[in-house]
């Protein structure tokens, strides 16, 4: 009896498992017939792991770099199932969580910070949220290791936007063009609060000292 409780808890989230990474939220299990009984059961089995309030992931389901990032993202939205927050999401990654994303820049993020079309009720003060009623159009974002994420010119705007001193804003240019994550043109037409050339003077001054 107890063998099937946890065959039937693994089967039956197996198509959210699989899309995210071996996260699920207690919501989505919910909506593919799971009840709150069977998760405790397969918590206690071992075969799935509670990793915060609603959020559980498959046991064994690998190494995730960005756990905790990705655990504040499915919190923010517990209902939504995976082809929804990828294919038409009202939440993006964003500013220096987005940079680490990507993996462009030096940065440290304060915070796990996100963009949202809107409002939300944070319970933690480990996450951070911009509202934009209008979200953003498919050009200013993409998808990154399964998470919906701004993309890499969307995110150098966004990170001038909030002031981002000019040495860390600069690394994360220099790295973006060259990966060829933003492109010199692309670089060239957009206004920043200083000018591309000098950000990438402040990246070479920072990474020398």
């Amino acid at each position: 009896m107890k063998t099937s409780a946890r065959v039937d808890v693994i089967s039956m989230v197996d198509e959210l498992s699989e899309a995210q990474h071996g996260y699920f939220t207690r919501a989505q299990a919910h909506d593919f017939g799971v009840l709150d009984a069977q998760l405790t059961r397969a918590t206690s089995y071992g075969q799935i792991r509670r990793l915060d309030h609603g959020i559980y992931r498959v046991a064994g389901a690998g190494i995730d770099g960005h756990a905790d990032l990705r655990t504040a993202w499915l919190r923010l939205d517990p209902k939504r199932r995976p082809r929804e927050r990828t294919k038409n999401p009202t939440i993006w990654v964003s500013h220096q969580s987005a940079a680490v994303l990507l993996a462009l820049g030096t940065f440290i993020p304060p915070a796990h910070q996100f963009i949202s079309t809107v409002r939300k009720q944070l319970r933690a003060g480990d996450v951070r949220v911009q509202v934009r009623p209008d979200g953003l159009d498919g050009s200013q974002w993409i998808i990154r290791d399964g998470m919906a994420v701004t993309s890499p010119l969307q995110t150098l705007v966004d990170l001038d936007a909030v002031s981002t001193d000019g040495g860390h804003l600069g690394a994360f240019l220099r790295d973006a063009l060259d990966t060829g994550a933003i492109r010199t043109e692309a670089a060239a037409q957009i206004t920043l609060r200083t000018p591309v050339q000098a950000l990438l003077e402040m990246a070479d001054g920072s990474s020398r000292t």
